[in-house]
């Protein structure tokens, strides 16, 4: 065999491996395009579009979300009070197998919040029939405050029922989407507690959890919506702690540099009074910057 035979077999092995590779890299994605296409499942929960989007829509005459109804979340079964979220779905075209490794939302299964009732953990005996050495059985008594969360998934309205219809509404009455929905109780008082957002911070055409949110809290027996903001402060999550009235809030500064972009505060609010403030003073923050710098 000759140099030039041995060459011309080199340079043909150096070009067809990884032209076989790269051949059966295409039939295997026009095997999985056509074989096992996908479904038309990836609609987008991508939050409401925002206002300037919409109008660009109505000017074209264009249809770009749909709404809906996916879940159900039950307050009271016994009362058939219930709250149902109300999805905004972004219509895209199917996925290519080849981007299934993209985003997908959460999904939560239907979930049931009831009624607290005092449960009696002692047995009634009278002091004739009581001895000595029995064990006093303690009285278990029921949480005065506590928080649930329940849906993680982004909505932009919400519709409360009770009583089989006697009551229904929704609570939201303009563009608007939340996310991170809880239920509060503080003594008789029940709250639908969730982030949400009405306006488009980041300019992406869309209102959800990519833009600053601030903490909403509806009074379900009185009708009532009140918006917990903090200035120039995003609420990132919120937690209650149990037999309390406090809630506390991990927020970032929305105007922090891109070297901050990980630096969190903790807030304290009083569903009873309504006092928001910084869990750490001033003075003592610049305390803890000296101690590093």
């Amino acid at each position: 065999m000759s140099k030039l035979q041995k060459y011309n077999r080199i340079v043909f092995a150096i070009i067809s491996i990884p032209t076989l590779f790269f051949m059966f890299g295409l039939a295997y994605m026009f095997a999985s395009e056509v074989l096992f296409p996908t479904k038309s499942e990836y609609d987008r929960n991508n939050g409401s579009i925002s206002k300037e989007v919409a109008e660009k829509n109505n000017r074209k005459k264009e249809n770009t979300q749909y709404i809906s109804y996916k879940d159900i979340i039950v307050l009271n079964p016994e009362k058939m009070e219930f709250v149902v979220p109300v999805v905004a779905r972004t219509m895209e075209k199917p996925e290519r197998r080849f981007d299934r490794f993209g985003f997908y939302e959460a999904s939560v299964d239907e979930v049931v919040f009831d009624e607290d009732s005092p449960s009696e953990l002692a047995t009634a005996m009278s002091l004739e029939e009581k001895k000595e050495d029995t064990p006093v059985k303690r009285v278990r008594k029921p949480d005065t405050a506590f928080l649930k969360s329940y849906y993680t998934e982004q909505f932009v309205n919400l519709v409360y029922e009770n009583d089989a219809g006697k009551i229904h509404k929704s609570i939201m009455d303009k563009r608007f989407t939340g996310w991170n929905l809880s239920i509060i109780r503080n003594g008789k008082k029940r709250y639908l507690a969730f982030i949400g957002t009405e306006n488009d911070t980041n300019k992406d055409g869309y209102l959800n959890q990519d833009d600053n949110g601030d903490l909403y809290l509806y009074d379900i027996d009185a009708d009532s919506m009140k918006v917990v903001a903090l200035p120039n402060m995003e609420i990132e999550y919120f937690y209650m702690i149990k037999n309390t009235p406090i809630l506390i809030f991990a927020v970032k500064d929305r105007n922090r540099p891109e070297t901050h972009k990980n630096e969190t505060f903790i807030y304290r609010y009083d569903l009873n009074t309504g006092k928001l403030e910084d869990i750490i003073p001033d003075a003592e923050k610049e305390m803890h910057r000296k101690q590093i710098q």
